[in-house]
This record gives C-alpha cells, structure tokens and sequence, in this order.
C-alpha cells in the first residue's frame, strides 16, 4: 500500500496495464493525463496537510493530528466506488499469457536500471525534505505544505507537456534529457545559502523531473507485445518497490554519518548515472511501430 501520489502498489501495476491498451498514437497523451491528475490531486493533498496547523491556531479544540488519517479510510471507500463504475472495455482482452516472452530480456534490463532510479530516490522522499529545509532553514509546516502544493502543480503541467515533448523528441530522449537536468538541480538543493533559493531550486527540479513518468509508462506498453503489457508492468514496478525502501535507511546513515545535505548530492549522483545507462543501453533498441 502506498500514499505516494502516483504510485499505488499493485493498482498501478493494473492501471499502467489497462491505459496501455490505448491507441499508440494516443497513449502517451493519455499516461500524461492520468499522471497529471495523479499530481494535481497530490497538490491538494501536500496543501491540505497544513491545515490542521493552521486549524489549531484559530481554533484550540481542532481534533490532534493523528486523527486526520481517519480521512484515509473514506478515500479508500470513494476509490472502490469509482473502480466498480468503470466500464467493461477497460479489462485486458488477451488474458492467454501472463508471462514474458518476447521481450523478457529488455523489460528485466529496464527493470534493473528503475530500481537504481527508485533506491536513489528513496534517499529525497518528501518527509526527507521536509525535515531538511525545517533544520536547515527552520521552514515550518505551513510553508512546506505550499511548495510541496506548487510542486504538484509543476508536476501535473509538466507531465501533460511531456506528450508534447515525447511525440516530437522520441520517448527515450524525453525520458533522459529531461531527467539529467532534474538531477543535476537536486545536487543543488543543499548548496543554495537562503530558503527562497532552495525553494526556487527544488520547484524548478519538479518542473522536470517527473516528466519521464508517462514516458517510461508509453515505453513499456510500447516495447512490449499487448499479452505482455501486464507482466512487463508488474516487474518493472516490482522492481521499484523493492529497491526504494532502502534508500530511506541509507540516507538517513548519510545524513547522520556524512552531512546533513549528503542525500541530496548522492541521490542525484545515483540518478544521473541511472540515466547515462538507460541513454547507453536502449538508445539503439528500435520501438516497435
């Protein structure tokens, strides 16, 4: 199970399956889409967590914190309602095979390089950095939650501009050289000297570095033969889900160990070089049309 705002455990695995059997010349309009609505409602969700603080400074009796989760079950319950109305086409029509074949060799390539990607980014999640900046610059809550909530909005934009950027420049240009500068700012992050700059860092990273999401989405249901959307969906997420939580546990190690801004400098190394080798091992493995 996952809070994150676009990733959902095994429904994702699902999701990216039944979106993957829309038309090519429009998936990767449509993974921007569902990504972006993913942000967008994530953005109100970084909002909204600054609201019981906000709530206990105009009103004393405002329920404790932990209560808030409660929210948690009745946004499970509206989901399930939601699942239950969608429509009979949305099931996979090729059910015969629910294994790799053709095309076990590159998505286990794939999968390998993601978990690099996801372990690095366990090093920056958002409870990271928002200790990081209420340390570093004594940022409060109330702040945290608006640039988390702007960031959302960054992201939500940019992943509808990735099908713009990924039909014009190919999928795999989009999903490198939009991510290498990404990770080139978060190296940034801990160097500025004032919170307004790390701030305008760590927002101008947002900018770009989700739009490789619906990119890599488009290229795995493109790479892989139809019967095989599952499967390749469900390793390469795998994959992710191992690795990442270990980077929290090795970060933290950084942080205490080394300095308190070294798992910035290290996530970002760690996904450049996740980059570099995706550039270098598909950047001649042809699409199929």
């Amino acid at each position: 199970m996952s809070t994150d705002a676009n990733d959902n455990g095994p429904l994702t695995t699902l999701e990216q399956a039944m979106i993957g059997q829309a038309p090519a010349a429009s998936r990767l309009r449509v993974f921007g889409r569902y990504n972006a609505i993913a942000f967008l409602t994530g953005a109100l969700g970084a909002l909204a967590a600054g609201g019981p603080a906000f709530l206990h400074q105009v009103w004393a009796g405002a329920p404790a914190d932990r209560r808030w989760f409660l929210l948690f079950p009745i946004g499970a319950i509206v989901c399930v309602w939601l699942a239950t109305r969608l429509s009979g086409v949305m099931e996979i029509e090729d059910r015969a095979h629910a294994r790799l074949e053709r095309s076990r060799t590159q998505v286990f390539k794939l999968a390998s390089l993601f978990s690099i990607d996801a372990f690095a980014g366990g090093f920056v999640v958002t409870v990271f950095m928002v200790y990081w900046f209420s340390v570093r610059f004594g940022a409060s809550q109330e702040v945290m939650s608006a640039v988390f909530f702007a960031a959302g909005l960054l992201q939500a934009v940019s992943s509808i501009e990735a099908s713009r950027i990924g039909a014009r420049f190919g999928l795999l240009n989009t999903m490198v050289f939009t991510h290498l500068p990404s990770n080139i700012l978060l190296i940034l992050v801990p160097l500025m000297p004032t919170l307004p700059l790390a701030i305008a860092v760590l927002l101008l990273r947002f900018v770009l570095s989700q739009m490789d999401v619906p990119t890599r989405q488009a290229y795995i249901a493109a790479m892989v033969d139809p019967e095989e959307r599952t499967a390749a969906a469900a390793t390469t997420n795998t994959a992710r889900y191992v690795a990442r939580p270990f980077g929290p546990l090795v970060g933290t190690a950084l942080m205490h160990s080394v300095a308190l801004g070294a798992p910035w400098v290290v996530a970002g190394t760690l996904k450049s070089v996740y980059d570099l080798l995706l550039w270098r091992t598909f950047k001649k493995v042809p699409l199929p049309e």
